[in-house]
């Protein structure tokens, strides 16, 4: 019989749990962990996206969205 997977809440619980928050030595908010993507192109001029887990307050959002 197949070993049965965490639930989706279990997980999220976990990940909450691990997760730790930080915060800005800047404006003093915390610093939420999020996901980045990006085009880049590589050697051969083709595009690929790129993955990146960044933390994200007030202070750099503008420098990471633009």
């Amino acid at each position: 019989m197949p070993k049965k997977d965490r639930s989706f809440t279990a997980k999220l619980a976990h990940e909450v749990r691990t997760i730790a928050h930080e915060n800005c030595p800047v404006c003093g908010k915390d610093r939420v962990p999020v996901v980045h993507y990006a085009s880049v192109t590589d050697d051969q001029g083709n595009w690929r996206p790129q993955r990146r887990r960044i933390k994200l307050c007030d202070c750099n959002r503008k420098q990471i969205y633009g």
